[in-house]
């Protein structure tokens, strides 16, 4: 089959969605499938997949985002020419409501996937009161999902919030694959970035990766850490990523030399940092699933995380790691739980990576986004006879 993905954000540019997209698209064709992306434009990029189709594009507040224009009469007029059998867009908004409106025209069928906690998110358009913006972005959201044929949703969190917003379109809970070939075949180098940021080879390693922003709850995160260390002097915090707050959070730790901020890496050196870890830390209440922990949990890494949001169902709290209160008691608790007891770390490490090989495979994952798409497909032809 033909497949169209529309995406708001698309690499060169990193994030948990365009990770998802990209790893979705290459099993998708693996499979025999043929997939286009529709996404942005980005300065300096070129170009050079006939498949990946981009739109113009402007700068976005939000650093290394960008403003779209959701419109193109040449990349839609090639998408017709090439009869796509179905349309899926991974975020609502400009692109998302353009290829609603495509699949409509071209009378096939329409898939959402919902990514992401917008109504969360808000404060990153502070000139809209923010109650305003929740209102407003909860009521366009209840809207869009009711365009599409089916929603995709990472987790049963989101599942359940959609059904409480009273959205009757079909919804299927399908998580955010993971390439575990890519893991496998990964190298695993213990102590290189040890040897970068002279971390001694006895210290344990605590791991953030993701975004440096507000939503992501890390002062929680660093006030922690200057409890646990405390009690534990050898202990290494390492934040990868960047995001807008990263200066005011690495101002926030700076009498901290124990407290690393990477920045942000290639995906490739984010790995590294997860097989050079001992356990990974975090603290956002506002994730779908959390693709981070999860690729950090293939990496044998187990977790400690503030509950919250859709990672109940990435997490198997007292299995392959801890879900805690938003309390830095608790929290500080599993934590140093874990880096004292070096046998319950590595069981759990273990536990952690055999979860996601049997629940999170990509190849999984996309063999169930190609039945979803079949039997859409089918249905739509037979409502065309």
């Amino acid at each position: 089959m033909k497949i169209a993905f529309f995406s708001n954000s698309y690499l060169p540019y990193l994030s948990g969605v365009t990770i998802s997209v990209k790893t979705l698209k290459d099993e998708l064709v693996a499979l025999g499938h043929e997939v286009f992306i529709v996404g942005p434009q980005y300065p300096g990029h070129q170009e050079t997949d006939p498949k990946i189709l981009r739109l113009f594009s402007l700068p976005a507040t939000y650093p290394g985002y960008r403003f779209v224009f959701p419109y193109s009469p040449g990349i839609f007029a090639r998408l017709k020419r090439e009869k796509i059998d179905l349309i899926h867009a991974h975020q609502p908004f400009g692109v998302g409501l353009a290829a609603g409106l495509l699949a409509r025209q071209m009378k096939i069928p329409f898939v959402y996937s919902y990514h992401t906690l917008f109504s969360r998110y808000v404060h990153h358009a502070p000139f809209i009161p923010q109650k305003l913006a929740k209102w407003a972005v909860a009521k366009y959201l209840t809207f869009f999902c009711r365009q599409a044929d089916t929603i995709i949703v990472p987790s049963e969190m989101v599942r359940r919030l959609l059904v409480l917003r009273k959205i009757k379109t079909p919804i299927q809970v399908i998580p955010t694959g993971i390439n575990l070939k890519k893991i496998t075949e990964h190298k695993t180098p213990n102590t290189g970035h040890r040897k970068k940021h002279n971390i001694p080879p006895n210290a344990k390693i605590l791991l953030y990766t993701g975004r440096i922003s507000q939503e992501k709850n890390i002062p929680f995160l660093l006030e922690a850490f200057a409890e646990i260390q405390k009690q534990e002097p050898e202990t290494r915090l390492i934040l990868v990523g960047g995001g807008p707050k990263e200066k005011a959070y690495q101002q926030l730790a700076r009498h901290n030399k124990n407290i690393i901020f990477t920045g942000k890496r290639p995906h490739e050196e984010v790995l590294d940092y997860c097989f050079a870890a001992d356990l990974f830390v975090y603290a956002s209440t506002t994730e779908t699933q959390g693709l981070v922990l999860t690729e950090a949990k293939a990496c044998g890494l187990p977790v400690v995380a503030v509950f919250g949001g859709g990672i109940s169902d990435v997490v198997g709290s007292g299995i392959d790691g801890y879900l805690v209160p938003q309390n830095q008691s608790k929290f500080i608790e599993h934590v140093l739980r874990l880096l004292r007891d070096d046998q319950l770390r590595q069981n759990m490490g273990h536990k952690a990576k055999q979860n996601i090989e049997e629940s999170f495979s990509s190849v999984a994952v996309a063999k169930r986004m190609e039945n979803v798409y079949n039997s859409l497909i089918k249905n739509a032809q037979r409502r065309g006879i």
